[in-house]
């Protein structure tokens, strides 16, 4: 892995976890209606207007077939829906799960500046007057979280 592409996961790691978090409610809801699909019960109907009685046509309605039908592409259309959520969920969770792995390795103070730096978007500046700050009780200057953050990105590549 190269450290461009490991900025971009880690710069995107946020947008990942929300949209996976997404993919999955949507995968959820549709093998619920998957599962609704299959137990629809379609009736048998004769097909009796006014005055038939006199001649009792007695044949099954289209409806049936119909609702046959409907079902069946329905439940296609939505095993494919499937399908493709599947996929976009384990691609998305592979991109999550590399990035938090990495993260993991890191200490403490290591991974809040890398997460405040790349997962957040704040400055350097902002860093060490705030972040640094308020985890330490200390101010550091740009050019040392700087080089904090670099080293962290070094380590996480060497994993």
């Amino acid at each position: 892995m190269t450290k461009e592409e490991l900025i971009e996961l880690l710069r995107d790691l946020k947008e990942n976890k929300s949209k996976l978090k997404i993919r999955l409610k949507n995968l959820k809801n549709k093998r619920l209606e998957l599962k609704n699909c299959e137990d629809i019960e379609t009736s048998l109907t004769t097909s009796y207007g006014i005055n038939q009685d006199i001649h009792s046509k007695n044949k099954v309605s289209n409806k049936v077939l119909q609702k046959i039908e409907h079902n069946n592409t329905k439940k296609t259309q939505i095993k494919e829906e499937i399908k493709e959520l599947e996929k976009e969920v384990r691609e998305l969770r592979e991109k999550v799960d590399l990035a938090e792995d990495r993260i993991e390795a890191l200490k403490y103070r290591e991974r809040k500046l890398l997460e405040a730096y790349y997962i957040e978007g704040r400055t350097y500046e902002d860093i060490g007057n705030n972040v640094y700050f308020t985890l330490f009780s200390q101010t550091r200057d740009k050019d040392t979280i700087k080089r904090i953050v670099d080293r962290a990105v070094q380590k996480m590549l060497k994993l």
